[in-house]
């Protein structure tokens, strides 16, 4: 009969090693295959307007495109207004994301109304013009406990309501 061991120190770091080489086995087995997909901002509109400061609302929308159920744990996107900054939406969430499905994430924004013109911001408002607006930033899930950041780049033309 061979001899597969050479020592009782082989076999100890076999031992040692085997429980390390395992969890990276199911590691690479449980990662997503894709990325959540970033769809758009929806439903967009100005919530509330005190003093200076006006709160921007809306829906993001994303895919799951694997067979993973996820979990949202963090919103964090740059909000910009005719090419200029006016807010960050940044969230904790702890929402649970179905396989193959669409997820919605409720988003607020409050941005300083001086940051784009206060007359132009009324102007705009009241009169429903459409604005450029973009999101750019990230979202953070975990898929089978592991953490996934999930790039946001989104521009779109929206009429404040």
């Amino acid at each position: 009969m061979i001899n597969l061991w050479r020592s009782s120190l082989d076999q100890y770091i076999f031992m040692k090693y085997l429980p390390v080489l395992f969890l990276i086995l199911i590691i690479s087995c449980v990662r997503p295959d894709e990325a959540p997909v970033f769809r758009k901002v929806s439903n967009i509109r100005v919530s509330k307007v005190s003093g200076k400061e006006a709160l921007l609302k809306g829906n993001a929308l994303f895919y799951n495109p694997n067979n993973a159920k996820a979990t949202l744990r963090k919103v964090n996107i740059d909000v910009w207004l005719e090419g200029k900054k006016i807010g960050v939406i940044n969230q904790s969430a702890k929402t649970k994301i179905g396989a193959l499905s669409d997820f919605t994430v409720p988003v607020d924004a409050t941005f300083d109304i001086a940051d784009i013109g206060i007359l132009k911001s009324v102007l705009n408002v009241l009169g429903g013009k459409k604005m450029k607006v973009r999101y750019k930033g990230n979202i953070k899930l975990t898929y089978h406990g592991l953490p996934i950041r999930v790039p946001v780049d989104y521009e779109d033309d929206i009429r404040l309501r």
